[in-house]
């Protein structure tokens, strides 16, 4: 009976977390920055609007082809690993695929770098993140006291584990 507690909980956090993942997500619209859903959290903390996160975006033309050029060399890549035929090295279709996206990040990180030179509280910012960082903390501690104790017969057991 432990057991099926414990995969439900589980469960119950996994399904949790999905929707405090995508919900927050989904709110940055279709080509969105769900990676960056923290730093958009944390400027509004900082008093930055949608509409000036949304601008600094729009606006950022070296964005548009470093999204473009990662959506080029993803489909290139995925072709290639399904055929089994990608060239390697520096100029295969992996790295090529990895340098877009490299190329992308860093654009995006300039334009919340500048987003974030002019938000008008940014104390308000750190403060939230050290609160997040707190709340993490505290999330891998109960993981790990969830997941590391043994108590007793009915302790869930890795599938690598049972033979």
């Amino acid at each position: 009976m432990k057991r099926k507690s414990v995969l439900a909980m589980v469960s119950g956090l996994a399904a949790l977390g999905l929707a405090a993942t995508c919900v927050p997500a989904l709110a940055y619209g279709h080509h969105g920055h769900h990676g960056d859903m923290q730093y958009g959290m944390l400027a509004h903390a900082a008093g930055l609007t949608q509409e000036q996160i949304h601008s600094a975006f729009k606006g950022d033309t070296a964005l548009k082809t470093d999204f473009q050029n990662l959506k080029s060399a993803k489909k290139a890549m995925d072709t290639c690993i399904i055929a089994g035929n990608c060239t390697s090295g520096a100029n295969g279709q992996v790295a090529t695929f990895a340098n877009a996206q490299a190329a992308l990040t860093q654009e995006k990180m300039n334009v919340w770098q500048g987003l974030f030179a002019t938000a008008p509280n940014k104390a308000q910012a750190v403060s939230l993140q050290s609160q997040l960082d707190n709340l993490k903390a505290q999330k891998h501690a109960l993981m790990h006291q969830m997941f590391s104790s043994n108590k007793g017969t009915d302790s869930v057991t890795p599938p690598a584990a049972q033979q």
